[in-house]
């Protein structure tokens, strides 16, 4: 059944032809910043012979350097521009795509004056893109959600508390974003999972701030399928900096952006930090901020975080247990990408001078999996989880820590735990996709 699809055109902006990047301050054009998937036979069609329009096309074939090596894909598609918007092949006849691809659109008048902000608002009625629905169902994973969900079952008792962990999903178009979400909801149907934590970068922050934003409310509309609350640390990619963008989030833009669904939940997050208590289990959990983007060195906590680090740890009821998650570790040794983190050691001291058990201190960032033990005051383990999105590079990892081979279209594609917490404390983290179970 064919389907109808919006597009979101943004006026004073064209695509470049020889690249198929997308470029504003062009007052005389309109084009599609986002990128749209069309199934064969799917077409676009013009409703007013006032305006002429032209495709540019991108294959689902990608460098695999993307998967490999530090690197990010321009525009954050992996995918391949095949060079065929060209400035004479704007028109107004039907378009039908032959082949599975994704898609962007540049438009112009016919008489060449300038386009308004409003014709670029009214320009999705004006161009239509209709969708042919092809579904692709994938067994690929099927065996690894039946041994994940039974693995779980058998760990869990009643009072245990099961979170899903996912760490750096670098969301791109044409990525594994969308097997990851499909994976997640299966697994919620095979067990039950109490939560989802994620630990940062949810998508590479090299686009505009308004794309961004798109990107991130459609991952968050797929986590809050899984009908339990959605908890985020931000990482530094979330600020939206990366490569150079200009386009950069305040940690207040940030917060009303990642946080968003929460209320769901009855939980009021107006700060990048906050806790979550647990009573039936006697834990609360810390998500701290670990990036600012303004500050300097840039990875690290601000002293009113620290503060408030401080007066949460004394204000714990007796008899309760402590669970810290953040994108970065506090030490510098943890950092591949950090010769200094900013406060670490005061938080570590602060934690030190708690007289309340940590179990432990789980981060993302450093893209492999690792377990530091601090010997301090207190004694806990540091975890760092690798990278849910599909990419095993050698380069920048702390020494001691694993990096397992990933493979597309394969189970080792994925990587994510599920975290089962035991009434004594143990820690179970159960992995999904590449790498191992670790029982801490």
């Amino acid at each position: 059944m064919p389907k109808f699809i919006p597009l979101l055109f943004t006026a004073c902006a064209t695509l470049q032809s020889e690249t198929g990047f997308f470029m504003c301050n062009v007052p005389s054009r309109l084009a599609t910043e986002g990128f749209y998937l069309a199934e064969v036979g799917s077409s676009l069609e013009l409703k007013d012979s006032r305006y002429r329009f032209a495709v540019a096309t991108y294959s689902l074939e990608f460098p695999e350097k993307y998967l490999h090596t530090y690197d990010y894909a321009p525009e954050q598609i992996w995918g391949t521009y095949r060079g065929d918007l060209r400035e004479d092949s704007y028109c107004m006849d039907k378009y039908i795509f032959k082949g599975r691809c994704y898609f962007r659109v540049a438009a112009r008048r016919a008489d060449g004056e300038n386009i308004t902000a409003e014709e670029a608002a009214g320009f999705s009625s004006t161009l239509i893109f209709t969708s042919t629905v092809e579904k692709r169902q994938s067994c690929v994973f099927e065996q690894e959600v039946e041994r994940v969900g039974n693995r779980i079952n058998t760990l869990r008792e009643p009072g245990d508390l099961a979170l899903v962990i996912l760490a750096d999903t670098h969301m791109t178009v044409n990525g594994t974003w969308q097997d990851t979400a499909a994976n997640l909801l299966a697994l919620q149907q095979k067990t039950r999972l109490d939560g989802l934590v994620h630990l940062g970068d949810l998508t590479d922050g090299t686009v505009s701030r308004w794309l961004t934003c798109r990107y991130v409310q459609s991952m968050l509309k797929d986590m809050h399928k899984l009908e339990v609350p959605v908890h985020i640390v931000l990482g530094n990619h979330d600020a939206n900096y990366f490569h150079g963008n200009p386009d950069v989030m305040s940690l207040h833009e940030q917060a009303a952006l990642y946080h968003e669904g929460a209320e769901k939940w009855k939980q009021d997050r107006d700060k990048t930090y906050y806790y979550v208590d647990c009573p039936q289990q006697k834990l609360r959990c810390l998500y701290l901020s670990a990036y600012d983007n303004g500050a300097s060195p840039r990875y690290g906590f601000d002293l009113t975080q620290i503060d408030w680090v401080r007066e949460t740890l004394k204000d714990m009821p007796e008899g309760w247990r402590i669970l810290f998650f953040s994108h970065d570790a506090p030490l510098p040794e943890l950092d591949p990408w950090s010769e200094e983190i900013r406060n670490g050691n005061l938080l570590l001291k602060a934690l030190d001078n708690s007289k309340v058990q940590i179990l432990a201190y789980i981060h993302g960032h450093a893209h492999a999996d690792f377990v530091y033990q601090w010997q301090g005051k207190q004694t806990f383990p540091v975890v760092s989880i690798g990278c849910a999105k599909c990419e095993d590079m050698a380069e920048r990892k702390v020494e001691g820590s694993f990096t397992p081979a990933r493979v597309l279209g394969e189970a080792s594609q994925e990587l994510w735990d599920i975290l089962i917490i035991k009434a004594s404390g143990k820690l179970h983290f159960v992995r999904f996709g590449a790498g191992h179970d670790r029982n801490i």
